[in-house]
């Protein structure tokens, strides 16, 4: 399957399909400090579980950074 991840095209394999699953494959999954938004939306983290990444989605993985 085809998506978007960061602005980067990927091919993921279809039963890696959770997104939770796929941020930790990719080393992605913190426990705090970043937001994810699919296709322009902003998912809630007690959604990532839940929810089944598609063909073409657009992941976009936001890290909160310090400074002054």
């Amino acid at each position: 399957m085809k998506i978007k991840l960061n602005n980067k095209e990927l091919t993921i394999p279809s039963d890696s399909t959770k997104l939770d699953f796929l941020l930790q494959g990719q080393q992605l999954y913190r426990e705090q400090g970043i937001a994810v938004a699919v296709n322009d939306e902003i998912l809630p983290k007690s959604t990532w579980n839940e929810y089944s990444v598609k063909e073409n989605d657009n992941i976009l993985i936001i890290t909160a950074t310090q400074g002054g």
